[in-house]
């Protein structure tokens, strides 16, 4: 009687491992992966950050590796303007390269005309008959005559107006005394031709007030000397070489 109850319980402790291993075999539950991608991505952020705040603060405190020249007390400068450096250095590439190459000529292609096989020769064009030349009309009698008594007519002088000579013909000068006013620059000297005949008749007091008033005019006008001359160039009055004013000869002793 108690054999079969021991042959139950064997199959029942057989049964229970096979159940147990068949439940250990059965398929993992489906994970996403974009979700997965998602959670690494985070934790690669949260990685990042806490590394890029192990850099600055070692940074900031001086135990990151510097060269030997760099000068100890900016090493917490160094990596952060190399990493400046760095990131200017491809821009200013690139503006270099965009100003070189808008200043090079490009080359535009020439079109060259083809040939054709059957080439038409060039005709030549055949100039339109010129108009004949319409001759001048004959100019009436009365009229030609007029022309030559215009030709024969001798041309009237021309007024010439010096204004050297207007500046120092004024109204206390009597009329016809002063013949011409030649400047010479390369001696700044001023030359004023007068006439003898009516340099004589006026008083001695008329004359040297002239002369002093020329000569003051000749000043302002940048002459450092004035002279007085007759008609056949002698010497009629000067400015004092030292001291001023105007020396004047005695008519006698010109002529």
């Amino acid at each position: 009687m108690s054999e079969p109850a021991r042959s139950d319980s064997q199959s029942e402790a057989r049964s229970e491992p096979q159940s147990g291993e068949l439940s250990g075999n059965l398929p993992a539950p489906y994970v996403s992966p974009w979700r997965e991608f998602g959670r690494n991505l985070q934790a690669m952020a949260a990685d990042l950050r806490l590394r890029f705040q192990e850099l600055w603060r070692r940074n900031r405190e001086g135990d990151l590796s510097v060269p030997g020249f760099w000068p100890r007390d900016l090493a917490p400068s160094f990596w952060p303007l190399l990493l400046v450096l760095l990131l200017l250095f491809p821009v200013a590439g690139l503006r270099w390269w965009q100003t070189h190459a808008s200043t090079d000529p490009r080359q535009e292609p020439v079109e060259r005309p083809r040939e054709s096989p059957l080439a038409v020769p060039d005709l030549e064009l055949i100039p339109a008959p010129q108009p004949m030349a319409e001759e001048p009309s004959p100019v009436p009698a009365p009229l030609q005559s007029a022309l030559a008594l215009e030709q024969e007519e001798p041309s009237q002088p021309q007024l010439r107006f010096d204004p050297l000579f207007d500046l120092f013909q004024d109204t206390a000068v009597p009329e016809g005394l002063l013949r011409s006013a030649k400047p010479v620059p390369e001696q700044d000297r001023l030359l004023l031709e007068l006439s003898v005949d009516v340099w004589e008749q006026m008083a001695v007091d008329q004359r040297q007030t002239l002369a002093s008033s020329w000569l003051q005019s000749a000043l302002d006008l940048d002459y450092s000397s004035l002279q007085l001359l007759s008609e056949q160039g002698e010497l009629l009055g000067r400015s004092a070489r030292v001291g001023g004013g105007m020396i004047l000869f005695d008519l006698g002793l010109v002529a």
